[in-house]
């Protein structure tokens, strides 16, 4: 998959923490249910199968990322997260005839450290520049009135330079640590549920 170009004005935190993330994200993104989605002869079976691996660890971190928000006070103005894309997540499967998947495993711990939600809104957020990637190559594969409004969130890139900003002012150099611990652990449930619907 395609890969934003970095802007030389990004942060110290996130160069760090997609320098230190790097393999984790390449095994997500190379993932086979995930890799389908930017192939020609992809099907809609594929993208709902995809889809619905993705349902789960997508709710756990969305739920995450909204408490510690509020936990740590960081839920307003700038700070506050990017509009939730569950219900388009939920709307999508429904279209396709699937059904949302259950969410039994309990949620990671909420972020006790602004540093630590940084790194979950690091793959949240960057999860948003993928998603715009992958909706276009489905809409050339399967046509434009496939249901995508999970992977076509609208301003991605106006999102990802909010986060940027968030993490340049909420990440000293100290906490870099964890928030590579937090995205590493985001990745990492990701690819669980990307295996076991595999």
């Amino acid at each position: 998959m395609s890969k934003p170009v970095e802007p030389v004005d990004t942060p110290s935190v996130v160069r760090q923490l997609r320098l230190a993330t790097r393999q984790a994200h390449r095994r997500l993104d190379h993932h086979p249910l995930l890799q389908q989605l930017v192939r020609d002869d992809v099907s809609r079976p594929d993208y709902a199968a995809a889809l619905s691996a993705l349902y789960v660890p997508h709710v756990q971190l969305e739920r995450c990322v909204a408490s510690g928000s509020a936990a740590l006070g960081l839920n307003r103005g700038d700070d506050a997260p990017s509009p939730r894309r569950l219900d388009a997540l939920g709307r999508d499967l429904d279209a396709l005839g699937r059904s949302v998947p259950r969410v039994s495993r309990p949620a990671w711990p909420v972020a006790a450290t602004p540093a630590a939600l940084v790194g979950q809104r690091y793959v949240l957020d960057g999860s948003r520049l993928g998603g715009t990637f992958i909706a276009g190559r489905l809409a050339t594969a399967l046509g434009t009135t496939l249901p995508l409004a999970y992977f076509s969130a609208c301003d991605a890139e106006r999102h990802w330079a909010r986060f940027l900003a968030f993490a340049e002012r909420h990440c000293p150099p100290e906490g870099v640590d964890r928030a590579v611990a937090a995205a590493q652990a985001a990745f990492a449930n990701y690819l669980a549920a990307l295996d076991a619907e595999d």
